[in-house]
């Protein structure tokens, strides 16, 4: 059997669904004839016996609103479809009318008649007359025959599933991508991995000490047919009209916030299953929404500012109206309050001397309008603002490692998440032991921010048609870190650590590079979203992003392979091979901004799937 699953969760099997709901038409059919027979018959001889009493004109049968009452019911009660009760309602309307013709021309001849009910065609039986209780039995028996066969063949019946069951949406989509990484042989080598150090144990990095070499970034070795799948599956519950939750599972290596990609080749391991949504959504009102939890991106942003695939945490507020007086312009917006990292209690009481806040939120607004200038032109833009509280790392107070210490007092800001392209500085203030030659004293660090992040961003998109043929949508975004100061982070107690524009070993201030501006254009031509079958399209984008822009942590992962201080364009085209099924190819190539070269491009081929 073929079976399918619609939005609501119930159950039906294809081909076999439309074998019973053509029963169902035939039985009901017959009852509607049996009835309006039976009907026709009684008109007739009443006809006959009161012609004086009625006229033909007086209203439809009895048995007529009966069936259509029946017919209705079924419907209801999801037996029939609408198409099949339209036909059946027409066929009993039908045979109404022929009743009503009847009944005229029994009143008309009543007068002068002599035989009742005569037959009008050879062969024909001329019934005078058709007992209540003999169409009761009729009705019944068809009935009774009816509902037999519906259980006999497991018909689907009314109240078969809870009423819950009714109040839920299953949603899911599909990704197989197969993904080439191609590096230039002029690519800078030994580029330090810092969010690994991160991850891990805290790295020496004092020359004299150090008896290992930092872990460090791929840059010069292409990887070709890296293949991945990304999965996910989602439910939506109605719990009232005005309150629904929502709960997803989504693929991915790791916890990582950027992306639920899932690498294939792990000598056939299973893949690790993640809860990436977990909210509930409160409407008052139908054009306000108060979310809380974890769910998608409430903000009308891009990849340059946030990943596609990014989750947030906290709450958000949500509204979306027309303007008064105009019914081509729609206002949205956003508010919204994000924890990012908590501090742990036992790092608090290991460090009772922890400065600055112990939570790291991202408070965010956006304001815009949609304004839908004709049918063929739409325009769409907003501003924001993104405020990164207390994200900025600074050096730590005196921290005696050699007596015992395990942690100093400002480790807790190094990220907990991070790509690559920030300014970093070192987080650790180490104390040397005396008892050592100056200089033999292990530096083991942590690595934080050198800048905190308040983003202003603008976003512009404009949908229109070139030769009122085909779509054409064009994007365009700014983004700029209102806290970016380079005198400051070069006048720290803690030094920047990266971003310096010499490969040497003794780098000066002056070889510090850095910005705190990002943009991206994008066009696309033909449906953006191929979503049936035989869309396409085709797009190309532009990027540019300086170091310390954007959160690196929290943008795109493929371009430039995550990060920041990269620029370079993006070649894109989709092709949908079914409805909610698409093939989409990209290429991807980005180099540095400010450095040491290093060049990356990546190739994507996939197949896309959703439901």
């Amino acid at each position: 059997m073929n079976q399918t699953t619609n939005k609501r969760g119930r159950v039906g099997y294809g081909a076999d669904a439309a074998l019973r709901r053509s029963r169902i038409s035939r039985g009901i059919a017959l009852l509607v004839l049996g009835m309006s027979c039976a009907g026709l018959t009684q008109a007739q001889s009443i006809a006959t016996q009161n012609a004086m009493a009625k006229t033909a004109g007086e209203g439809a049968p009895a048995t007529e609103s009966t069936v259509i009452n029946l017919i209705h019911l079924l419907v209801k009660r999801g037996v029939l479809t609408e198409k099949n009760a339209e036909d059946l309602i027409a066929e009993a309307q039908a045979e109404a009318a022929q009743a009503k013709h009847a009944q005229a021309q029994a009143v008309s001849a009543a007068p002068n008649a002599a035989v009742v009910n005569a037959p009008t065609q050879p062969g024909d039986v001329a019934v005078p007359y058709v007992p209540q209780v003999v169409r009761d039995q009729i009705r019944d028996q068809v009935k009774q025959e009816v509902v037999a066969q519906a259980k006999a063949e497991n018909w689907a019946q009314p109240n078969t599933f809870p009423d819950w069951v009714s109040r839920l949406t299953f949603s899911g989509d599909m990704r197989v991508r197969d993904e080439f990484e191609f590096f230039s042989p002029r690519n800078v080598t030994g580029v330090t991995n810092f969010a690994a150090i991160n991850a891990g144990s805290p790295y020496d990095i004092n020359p004299n000490t150090s008896t290992s070499l930092p872990p460090t970034l791929n840059t010069t070795h292409d990887r070709d047919n890296v293949l991945s799948v990304r999965a996910r599956l989602g439910v939506t519950a109605v719990i009232s009209d005005q309150i629904t939750a929502g709960i997803q599972l989504a693929s991915g290596d790791n916890d990582g916030p950027t992306s639920t990609t899932n690498t294939l080749g792990a000598d056939f391991a299973r893949a690790n299953i993640w809860l990436n949504q977990a909210y509930l959504k409160y409407a008052p009102v139908p054009w306000l929404s108060i979310t809380g939890g974890r769910f998608d991106n409430p903000f009308f942003s891009s990849d340059l500012v946030f990943s596609n695939d990014l989750e947030f945490d906290g709450v958000a507020a949500n509204f979306k109206r027309l303007l008064p007086g105009r019914d081509d312009i729609t206002l949205f917006g956003t508010l919204g309050a994000f924890p990012i990292q908590y501090s742990s209690d036992s790092f608090l009481a290991q460090n009772p001397d922890v400065p600055g806040g112990t939570i790291r939120w991202m408070l965010g607004g956006q304001f815009g309008a949609e304004w839908k200038i004709n049918d063929e032109n739409k325009l769409k833009g907003a501003i924001a603002y993104y405020d990164f509280m207390n994200l900025r790392g600074s050096l730590s107070a005196p921290c005696a490692l050699y007596l015992g210490a395990t942690s100093c007092s400002t480790d807790n800001d190094a990220p907990a998440s991070m790509q690559k392209g920030n300014t970093l500085i070192a987080l650790r203030d180490v104390i040397q032991n005396p008892a050592l030659a100056p200089g033999l004293t292990p530096d083991p660090q942590y690595f934080g921010l050198a800048y905190n992040f308040r983003l202003f961003d603008a976003k512009l998109e404009w949908d229109t048609k070139l030769a009122d043929r085909y779509k054409l949508r064009l994007d365009g975004e700014y983004v700029r870190n209102l806290a970016y100061n380079a005198n400051s982070a070069l006048s720290a107690a803690s030094l920047p650590v990266n971003n310096y524009n010499s490969t040497s070993s003794t780098v000066t201030t002056g070889d510090y590079q850095s910005g705190a501006n990002g943009y991206m254009f994008k066009a696309t031509i033909g449906e953006p979203n191929t979503l049936e079958k035989g869309q396409w399209n085709f797009s190309l984008t532009y990027k540019y992003l300086q170091p310390d822009a954007v959160l690196d942590a929290l943008n795109d992962p493929d371009f430039n392979l995550g990060g920041t201080n990269a620029k370079g364009y993006i070649l894109g085209v989709q092709y949908a091979v079914a409805n909610n099924a698409w093939l989409q190819a990209r290429y991807l190539s980005a180099r540095e901004v400010y450095g040491a070269p290093l060049s990356i491009d990546v190739l994507q081929l996939e197949m896309n799937a959703r439901f």
